[in-house]
Parts: structure tokens; sequence; C-alpha cells
């Protein structure tokens, strides 16, 4: 991966590169961001331009050793960390080490580095298993580690999504972050800081990686992905400055969670018990990752129908063939209906990051939403 590869955030790719220059290489580096920015891409251009045998003026050259092997993820010197879960190939105690999963991990960053954690337990297979990083882990960071440099200048080890360190994980990597071995460097790439415990924040140095905007997201649609002008815009709105979501809506902008959201809904005006429940036994049967992102898209359209409650409808990020249905939506609700359907979902989510049974979960928010909404 190159700076050039990475599509603007000129100003960031300068910062890094100056510091490289001067010699400022803090050994301990978050690169910090919402879910489908750069975040990643970043740290991999940064650890190629690091161990690049000819860096030029703004980028590494891609020519040499270095750089070829980097493009493909395989540097003896550049070593990757990241949440696991087993699945049919990789299983017990093996499902635990990263090393385990490099050859889904290459081909993962091969198709999208701007990809999420849901892709990723797509990508593996994981099905509704939690993924972790386990303390199993930290220890092979720190046996990995414990070896110098093999034919780069540093020794570079990339984590990635570190809030789903297991705490004792991530208390043993705590004196290695801080006091790692000479031309060792850490890079920590997070698409959630706050779920980061105090002291591995304290122990880095914080480079965050912003939203691309909606222009930028639109004009990469355009000339990178040929989208024509009108439905670039659209998605670029829609997906709030994730570039991931934007290009994953490309061959679908309808999205089959809205039509899954507004069926659901229906069933709780109608108050159809036997309907709810199916849905909750069809609810069980998806992933994790997925269950949390319907309900996440389920809070992002009650956001919709209080901007439309509030007749500020140029600030909807909605596709125009849903802005029908959240108008009509809307007038079903009121500002303490939203609020108080907001907060269902919210526990929701946070029970399902916490094993909670999905199917008695979705069944409940279900009989709280439909008391609300036939509420006068």
């Amino acid at each position: 991966m190159l700076f050039a590869d990475i599509p603007g955030l000129t100003d960031l790719k300068e910062q890094l590169i100056k510091g490289v220059k001067s010699g400022k290489i803090a050994h301990a580096q978050l690169f910090w961001g919402n879910p489908g920015t750069a975040n990643l891409p970043m740290a991999l251009a940064y650890a190629t331009y690091l161990n690049c045998e000819n860096p030029g003026e703004n980028d590494a050259c891609g020519q040499c050793n270095s750089c070829h092997k980097n493009a493909k993820f395989i540097h003896p010197d550049f070593q990757f960390s990241f949440p696991t879960a087993a699945n049919d190939n990789i299983k017990g105690d093996d499902s635990k080490l990263s090393n385990n999963f490099m050859k889904y991990w290459r081909s993962f960053l091969l198709t999208d580095s701007f990809a999420s954690a849901a892709n990723w337990i797509d990508h593996i297979g994981t099905g509704n298993k939690q993924l972790n990083i386990a303390k199993d882990e930290s220890k092979n960071i720190i046996r990995n580690l414990s070896l110098k440099a093999f034919e780069g200048k540093y020794k570079i080890m990339l984590i990635w999504l570190p809030e789903y360190l297991h705490p004792s994980a991530a208390n043993a990597l705590l004196k290695i972050i801080e006091e790692p071995s000479d031309k060792t460097v850490f890079l920590l790439v997070s698409n959630n800081r706050e779920k980061l415990i105090g002291t591995i924040i304290s122990r880095t140095q914080a480079v965050h990686v912003p939203n691309y905007s909606d222009d930028e997201v639109r004009d990469i649609l355009v000339s990178t992905y040929e989208v024509a002008e009108n439905q670039a815009k659209q998605l670029a709105h829609i997906a709030q400055g994730d570039l991931h979501k934007a290009v994953e809506l490309i061959d679908d902008v309808s999205d089959d969670a809205q039509q899954e959201f507004e069926q659901w809904m229906r069933e709780c005006w109608a108050n159809d018990y036997t309907k709810l429940v199916k849905r909750s036994d069809d609810f069980h049967k998806w992933g994790k990752m997925n269950q949390q992102q319907w309900l996440v898209h389920a809070e992002n359209i009650l956001r919709e129908s209080l901007v439309a409650l509030m007749q500020s409808t140029e600030l909807m990020r909605v596709p125009d063939e849903h802005e029908q249905f959240v108008m009509k939506f809307s007038k079903t609700l009121s500002l303490e209906k939203i609020a108080q359907m907001n907060e269902i979902l919210n526990k929701a989510i946070y029970y399902l990051e916490r094993n909670a049974s999905a199917k008695m979960t979705l069944l409940n928010v279900s009989l709280q939403l439909a008391a609300i909404l036939r509420r006068k």
C-alpha cells in the first residue's frame, strides 16, 4: 500500500512523511477514525514508507524489494495482529492466533482495506461468534517482537481493531508498547477509540484519520468507480463519510435492511405477535455483527424521522425511494417517542455485544416499540 493509493488526505500524508524524514517516529501510534475512513490504508502506507529502501519526497518508491513484499503483505518485519474467532477450518486454540488466519487476512486487505469488522467476519466465516484478541495472541506478539528486524530498518507490529483486545491481553501488552525494543514501531488501528483502555491510549501518539467529506466521497465514486454524478452525490450523502459503505451501495442503493425495517415497523404497529415471534427467530440466526448493524440502521431511520419531523428535509440522508416512507413514518412519531425508541435500540445493541439472547432481545424490543407506536 502506497500513500498514492489513498484518495485525498494530503495534509495527513505530509505530516506522516515529515515525521519520518525528521527522525521523529513515535514507537507507538494510534491511527483512529470511524469505520470506512482511511485509517488502516494510512497505517499500511506509513509502514511501507518506513521500510522503503529508496523513499521519495512524497511516497515510498514502490519498486524496491521491501515495497514489493509490503504490497503483498509478506514482509518478514511487518507483523499483523487482529481479532479472530473460530470458523470451519480453524478451531480451538488455533483460532486464538492471528498467524493462523494470515491467508484470509492478506486476501481481505487486497480486496478492500477500507472494510470493517463486519466484513472481516463475513470474510473468515465465523458466523455469530464474537471476535476477540486473546491473551494467547498477546504472548505471540511479545515473542515475535523479541527478535530483531530481519531485513528492514524497522520491526513493525500493526494491531487492527485493538478495541477487541481481551483485558488480559491488553494488560499483557502495556510494557512492550511503552518500552519496545530499538527500531520497533507499534501501529494500532482503531475504529472505536472510546472502547480502548486508557492505559493503551496514554502510551500511544494519536493520529486522527478524519471522515471524507460528502464532496470527497462523491468525487472518488465518480473518478475511481465511474458512478454517475447524481448517483454519486446521493450515495455520498447516505454514507456520511464512510467510503466503504458508499462503494457497497453502488449496486444496491435500495438496501435490504430498509425493507426489513419497514416491514418490522408495520408488524409492531399492527401488534402482530405471531409475526414478531417469527422475526425474532429469524433474527437469532443472523451473525452477531449483522444483528447489531441492523439495529444501528433502525437508529439511523429514527434520526431521519426526527429530521423530517423538524421539517429539515434538506438534512435527510436517505435514498429518494425511501424518503416517502420516512416522511409518513415521522407523522406517527413525536420527539418523546423517538427518544424512547432510540434508547431501547441502544440498550439492545449493548446487550447483544454482551452475548444476550438475540431472539429474546429482539422480541423484547419489538413489544416495547409496538407499545410506543400505538400510544396516543
